[in-house]
């Protein structure tokens, strides 16, 4: 009995494999249609989309300026180099940053930049804090001024 009905499952598989590839060949293409479809990308709709030029609106024209005459030649050097480099010197920038930045601190540690404690809590604030570091307490303030 263990080889009648594995026979009759080879036989049924043998079937529906045939009837498929004698089908599929009756087709000259597959349509796929349907919203899903569509959302993937692979339906026919969307294909047709896809091979449409996009509609573009029409440019506007350059615009020159009023008078022409007034802008340099190219090239003429009229703009100095050490002036464009002067603008973003790396050293200058730095420094400038860091003397931000410790302004920065010194607002905090003096509870300037500290309005939303001040609002919850009040006047009990407590010792200010700056995100920059441990801010100086007198006797740094000392230090430094004797230096």
């Amino acid at each position: 009995m263990t080889g009648r009905p594995k026979f009759i499952v080879q036989l049924a598989t043998a079937a529906v494999l045939g009837a498929t590839l004698a089908l599929g060949g009756c087709a000259d293409s597959m349509d796929v249609n349907g919203k899903i479809f569509d959302w993937m990308g692979v339906s026919t709709a969307a294909m047709e989309q896809k091979k449409r030029e996009p509609q573009l609106a029409a440019r506007t024209p350059l615009v020159l300026p009023p008078n022409a005459d007034r802008l340099p030649e190219p090239g003429s050097g009229q703009g100095s180099s050490s002036e464009v480099a002067a603008l973003n010197d790396p050293e200058e920038v730095k420094a400038r940053k860091a003397k931000e930045q410790q302004a920065q601190h010194l607002a905090y540690c003096r509870g300037e930049k500290q309005w939303k404690e001040k609002v919850a809590k009040g006047d009990d604030v407590g010792p200010y804090r700056s995100p920059y570091g441990p801010c100086p307490s007198l006797l740094d303030l000392n230090a430094n001024v004797k230096q």
